[in-house]
């Protein structure tokens, strides 16, 4: 017998197929039919390693809808972020904040500093979009806007990238540019060259605010994601899509994942 869906389960499905909760059945079509189109095999015929992953990528995304759907069906709570209360189903309920906020990549539970950046650091608790502007909402201080907030303490496991102040134990979670191109490599498969290289070049800045920082242990990670980062230089492109993807996909379950 499979295990019943988690929350997790339901808030990997739901960035799978670019949705925030509370999600409508109508939506999640919409959505869906959307990715599919991107993904179907038959786009991909020319490359039989591209079709093959065209075809795990459908399998997923078909995995995702289900899930969703069976979650709406339920009318169970929607995956809830720290600082927030859940959002039931159905019904007048407030609004839940994404768990990534697609404008500004960042989520609760996050560690910020605000400018002038000399500060502590700040919890984030939500994020608030507005016409002109996101909003982050910290705990203890209130709705900054989103310019002013700077992810602090934290090391991008995808590319090695880091900021201090040093803390016993960073937040291990990808960068906004990570997330940035995860998204760009799932629109436009051309991007995969420059995407390799930027991440090359972002653990190298890595390296440097590691040593600034005297945190052997982020160097550490820094140096590893350089190195692998170089030796998919000579890769193939299917092969090097896989991997980035691979790669910016297990750091945002890392990230995700229960406590």
């Amino acid at each position: 017998m499979a295990r019943p869906a988690t929350h997790h389960d339901c808030a990997r499905a739901l960035w799978l197929l670019g949705l925030e909760p509370p999600v409508t059945a109508a939506q999640l079509q919409t959505a869906y039919r959307a990715r599919i189109a991107q993904a179907h095999p038959d786009l991909h015929l020319e490359s039989e390693a591209r079709t093959e992953a065209a075809n795990v990528l459908s399998r997923a995304l078909n995995a995702a809808r289900d899930l969703v759907a069976d979650w709406i069906a339920s009318e169970r709570d929607w995956p809830a972020l720290a600082g927030r209360a859940p959002a039931a189903a159905t019904g007048a309920a407030a609004p839940v904040a994404a768990p990534v906020c697609r404008r500004t990549g960042l989520r609760a539970g996050d560690l910020v500093r605000v400018w002038p950046y000399d500060g502590g650091l700040e919890v984030v608790a939500g994020t608030e979009p507005d016409r002109d502007r996101a909003w982050v909402i910290l705990q203890d201080r209130g709705a900054v806007r989103s310019e002013r907030v700077m992810l602090a303490a934290y090391q991008c496991p995808a590319c090695g990238r880091c900021a201090g102040p040093a803390v016993e134990h960073p937040v291990l979670r990808p960068c906004p540019e990570c997330l940035t191109d995860l998204r760009a490599l799932e629109r436009r498969p051309a991007e995969t060259r420059r995407v390799r290289s930027a991440i090359e070049a972002r653990a190298e800045a890595g390296l440097a605010e590691a040593r600034a920082l005297r945190d052997e242990r982020l160097e550490q990670r820094a140096e590893a994601r350089r190195r692998w980062a170089r030796s998919l230089r000579r890769a193939g492109p299917d092969d090097l899509r896989a991997a980035l993807v691979s790669a910016f996909t297990n750091a945002f379950d890392r990230w995700t994942a229960p406590v």
